[in-house]
């Protein structure tokens, strides 16, 4: 339930406050001797952290997570797409062979999980159609266990500048809110990530809205995240 209460604090963009309650649960579940659990808590601190733009301290959570569980299915998941997230494309793909050939029988390691660390690693290399290839194979599961691929693919459409396929995506994800409710920082982000499409295509009206929408959300935000003081950015220019 404190991991909960962390994404929920996350959600609105309250980071101080998520980080304080994924600490008590890492620290609950260690003193139960649950490291895997444990591990993929601070593992999903590390992606949150990733996605909002704070690199270091998102490789410094990816790697305790790596710590308290090595071998951990979940750790190394979400690690690896915290890594690809926050440049390090070599530990992440790393982690990304090692899943697969632990469990090659495994259908959702192997068509969602898998290829989002990959895709996540080519956008960051500017590779947007390599990325939107290999997240072909999760198509059959996106509004369940491989929902993450429908977000990871919109931002490839944007990183390609495909407005329109890219607002389509991040409208799935607003449309189908609480399918992955253990990231739920996915939510307002794809507000943000719409206005971003709608910009592309010129649509300033919409992109005005989403932006607004994400404001709204984020209306209690801490200041200093780093995507927070972008979409600010680009709001004002917008206007």
């Amino acid at each position: 339930m404190l991991a909960v209460q962390a994404g929920v604090a996350a959600f609105f963009g309250k980071l101080h406050r998520a980080r304080e309650l994924n600490q008590q649960s890492a620290e609950l579940l260690q003193r139960r001797n649950f490291n895997e659990a444990a591990g993929a808590t601070v593992a999903v601190e590390a992606l949150t952290e990733a996605e909002l733009g704070n690199s270091r301290l998102a490789r410094e959570r990816a790697d305790a997570a790596l710590a308290l569980a090595p071998l951990g299915v979940g750790a190394q998941q979400l690690a690896g797409e915290a890594l690809a997230l926050s440049g390090q494309a070599d530990q992440a793909l790393a982690l990304a062979d090692d899943l697969g050939k632990r469990f090659p029988q495994n259908t959702l390691l192997k068509a969602v999980a898998v290829p989002v660390i990959r895709a996540s690693v080519e956008i960051e290399r500017g590779n947007a159609s390599a990325a939107i290839e290999l997240l072909q194979s999760a198509k059959p599961y996106e509004y369940g266990e491989g929902f993450m691929s429908l977000y990871v693919r919109g931002k490839a459409h944007l990183r390609a500048r495909a407005g329109r396929e890219a607002a389509a995506e991040f409208q799935k994800v607003l449309d189908h809110r609480g399918v992955i409710w253990l990231r739920p920082v996915v939510y307002p982000l794809a507000h943000l990530g719409l206005a971003r499409a709608n910009a592309l295509v010129g649509d300033l009206a919409q992109s005005r809205k989403a932006y607004e929408d994400f404001f709204a959300l984020w209306k209690d935000a801490d200041p200093d995240i780093p995507i927070l003081q972008e979409a600010k950015a680009e709001y004002a220019k917008l206007n």
